[in-house]
């Protein structure tokens, strides 16, 4: 299967492709730098370059492949808003060039967006409000009904080598301090996943059949 994906030298993304790559798929990846190109193609993958705001390549580049992966988000946290909405446009720009080919599209939200008061489920709705703008998730799924197999992933925290989010933050201050603290009765847990293993959840939902999917 020709997998596009987008944010292919992300964090995440560049996972992402290498797990396709030794999966057997072929990925064509979407990156807006030279030497972003010059990444993908050193881990086996061809390139088209472009960026979110550029919707016409993000046209093409689905329209030339089998499947849809788009891992890809502005983190300038200082735009967060107008960010949230390129990425709308874009998520609904790949939905239109994939409409009526059952093709897979896999998009990618987070656990953070979603009030926590109770059981997750995959029937919990995120937000979308002022507090909350962006609706990844939303946008992908409304393509269920126009003949795409739409598909979003919830990634809690993600960690890896060459991390310097949130996780190892903690971890550092675990080892300095000799302990590793919580607040309260320690029901506020945050969850992790391994950058490798978040790509593995990826790929397993591009493979998987409609005819294997159980609900309930």
């Amino acid at each position: 299967m020709r997998v596009f994906v987008t944010g292919a030298t992300g964090f995440v993304g560049s996972a992402v492709v290498s797990e396709l790559i030794a999966g057997g798929h072929s990925v064509l990846g979407f990156s807006r730098s030279e030497q972003g190109a010059a990444a993908v193609k050193a881990a086996g993958a061809d390139v088209l370059q472009g960026s979110l705001e550029d919707l016409d390549s993000l046209k093409r580049g689905a329209a030339a492949s089998d499947a849809v992966i788009h891992t890809a988000f502005i983190h300038d946290f200082s735009k967060f808003k107008e960010n949230c909405e390129i990425d709308r446009q874009a998520i609904e720009v790949l939905g239109e060039a994939l409409a009526g080919t059952d093709r897979p599209l896999i998009v990618t939200s987070g656990l953070g967006m979603i009030p926590h008061d109770g059981l997750i489920t995959e029937d919990t709705v995120p937000p979308a409000d002022a507090h909350i703008p962006r609706v990844s998730e939303q946008a992908a799924l409304a393509f269920a009904s126009h003949g795409i197999r739409a598909m979003a992933i919830r990634l809690p925290q993600v960690h890896g080598a060459g991390d310097h989010a949130f996780t190892p933050h903690l971890i550092n201050v675990a080892r300095e301090k000799g302990v590793s603290a919580y607040v309260g009765n320690g029901a506020n847990r945050w969850p992790a996943v391994h950058r490798f293993d978040a790509a593995r959840l990826y790929r397993l939902a591009l493979d998987v059949k409609p005819q294997e999917v159980v609900a309930g």
